[in-house]
């Protein structure tokens, strides 16, 4: 019986434009995706489709998640390429392809369609982000041969995450009094296709407008985290979300810019602590 392919035989690599394929470290789950977008012919008078054909722009959906690692490979890793790219907004495409036993997957003209970042107190931060690109080829002349060392610092599980903001209460609540337990920022870009007379791949993948991301993060309630819902107004500014490690050092900290404040609720439940959930809105610029 053949070898099967285990998850410590695959490993996911990505370029830009002519440039070298870079290992992306410490990838948890992996999935491909190639639906078929097909146009039904039915003839007249029949109660079934006779044909089907294939439409112009048959793409692949790659989503994948990764635990977040500090050191040699950068604070965001998901994050480091893109930015090459110019932002979240750009036209760019990327190519990635996943080795393992059997050969290589190739998807070319990848475009982000969504991005996010989780954290909560002990727990490791977390990375998931997906791409449509043209349809995947799968070739067996690239196998794996020998894995490759991922060299980074080491994962870190933040002791306290904090929240800053220009608004600083104005919203009804400073935020240096928060007993923060999580956070979650995510970004989520519709891209239209753009192809040309002739051709069946996409020249572009345009971003559709207007683009936004939401930031929340959920605390406990205590004695001087009564929030007056009456109070609150619709402020923008930057909200910085630091992580700090034993020592009280920042590690990892992400800012978004314009948000505006979408929401606060309030819940629990038997033998619970009482939490706050905030949600923010901020608008994707670049």
């Amino acid at each position: 019986m053949p070898d099967r392919i285990h998850s410590s035989d695959i490993q996911l690599f990505v370029g830009v434009g002519a440039s070298s394929h870079l290992r992306i470290p410490a990838v948890t789950s992996l999935s491909i995706s190639s639906p078929k977008t097909v146009v039904d012919i039915q003839r007249l008078g029949a109660s079934h489709s006779v044909d089907r054909i294939l439409t112009s722009n048959q793409s692949t959906t790659l989503s994948y998640d990764v635990n977040l690692t500090t050191g040699a490979t950068g604070i965001d890793p998901i994050y480091s390429y893109q930015h090459m790219q110019s932002g979240f907004l750009s036209t760019g495409f990327f190519e990635f392809k996943t080795k393992d036993k059997a050969g290589a997957t190739t998807i070319s003209g990848a475009s982000l369609t969504s991005y996010s970042i989780n954290g909560s107190v002990g727990d490791i931060v977390k990375g998931s982000t997906t791409y449509e690109g043209n349809a995947a080829i799968f070739t067996s002349d690239e196998t794996l041969d020998s894995e490759s060392n991922d060299i980074f610092g080491g994962f870190f599980r933040p002791e306290d995450i904090e929240i800053t903001s220009v608004t600083n209460g104005d919203e009804g609540i400073d935020s240096t009094t928060l007993n923060i337990q999580n956070f979650s920022i995510s970004v989520s870009l519709e891209k239209k296709p753009i192809t040309r007379l002739g051709t069946r791949i996409p020249q572009y993948r345009y971003p559709q407008m207007p683009a936004q991301g939401n930031l929340s993060f959920d605390v406990l309630k205590t004695k001087v985290t009564g929030i007056n819902i009456s109070s609150l107004v619709c402020e923008s500014g930057d909200i910085t979300v630091n992580l700090k490690g034993d020592s009280n050092q920042s590690v990892l900290d992400f800012t978004t810019s314009g948000c505006c404040l979408d929401s606060v609720d309030e819940s629990t439940s038997l033998d619970g602590n009482s939490s706050i959930s905030f949600s923010y809105y901020f608008p994707i610029i670049k």
